[in-house]
């Protein structure tokens, strides 16, 4: 009987679960699909991120390890000739300019020539118990003078682009002006040593070949005999060494060695026989 009523309560159990799962309603079409909507859209956004990856940002790296970029060589200087200050009062000392620059410096000087006034009105000043002034006639006889507005005085064109040496320095810097004196000052200028050196050098600048011409032409007559001369008793010493086979060289051929060598023993011992042969320029 025990058994009889188990299996009979199994089977009423077994119906009634049947009939609560056919008599409870189904849920609603509405809510299913509200309860599928956020599901599809977060599928829309894991599929989205794998075909569309966004962008990754770079590692941040402190502003220390950042090192600035390396600042470009310094440019040489570029000089416009035709910004460069006319008037010689105004003008910058050559060796002021970079030493690379000096002689486009002084190339562009020359192209333009010397600052030469003349139809300037030349101001007047007293000295002593005159009224003296410039006069561009200066400029015909003397076409290295320049005349500066700024100092109301002349300067040396060659000297300013040529001049060596700490020399007396009036027509470069300052400016040369005592009008009284008139052209006397402008010859005796003329006659230094320091302007023929820099008119050497002006010369040879201009053109090269030009500057051997000129020192042969300011030899005279009696520069040519002596230097014939000279040339003649150095060939003859070395024609005599060579014949004798003996050297021309010495061990020490410093002034204060007691043999210089046969070459310049011998020249040294013609010196003492004739006054025309001069040793200092024989052994050059």
């Amino acid at each position: 009987m025990k058994r009889n009523r188990d299996i009979v309560s199994l089977f009423q159990k077994h119906v009634a679960k049947k009939v609560a799962a056919v008599s409870s309603p189904s849920p609603a079409p509405a809510e299913t699909e509200a309860e599928e909507q956020p599901h599809a859209q977060e599928q829309e956004r894991v599929i989205e991120k794998i075909m569309n990856p966004a962008p990754s940002s770079p590692p941040s790296v402190p502003l220390e390890a950042i090192s600035p970029p390396p600042s470009p060589p310094p440019q040489p200087p570029v000089y416009d000739i035709n910004c460069l200050p006319q008037d010689s009062g105004e003008r910058l000392p050559i060796q002021s300019y970079p030493v690379n620059d000096q002689d486009t410096i002084r190339r562009a000087y020359i192209l333009k020539g010397p600052f030469q006034l003349y139809t300037h009105n030349f101001s007047k000043r007293k000295i002593g118990n005159r009224e003296c002034e410039f006069t561009c006639v200066w400029f015909h006889k003397h076409d290295w003078l320049e005349y500066s507005i700024k100092k109301d005085s002349v300067f040396c064109l060659v000297c300013y682009l040529f001049k060596k040496g700490n020399g007396a320095n009036t027509f470069i810097v300052g400016g040369w002006r005592n009008w009284n004196i008139e052209e006397k000052a402008l010859i005796k200028h003329i006659g230094s040593k320091a302007y023929k050196a820099a008119q050497e050098r002006y010369i040879g600048f201009v053109n090269p070949k030009a500057a051997i011409d000129y020192h042969i032409d300011k030899w005279s007559d009696e520069d040519l005999r002596l230097y014939k001369i000279r040339l003649t008793y150095s060939l003859r010493c070395l024609k005599f060494l060579l014949h004798q086979g003996l050297a021309f060289r010495g061990h020490d051929e410093s002034e204060e060695s007691s043999n210089r060598g046969n070459f310049l023993e011998l020249l040294k011992f013609l010196e003492s026989n004739s006054e025309e042969v001069c040793f200092e320029e024989c052994s050059k």
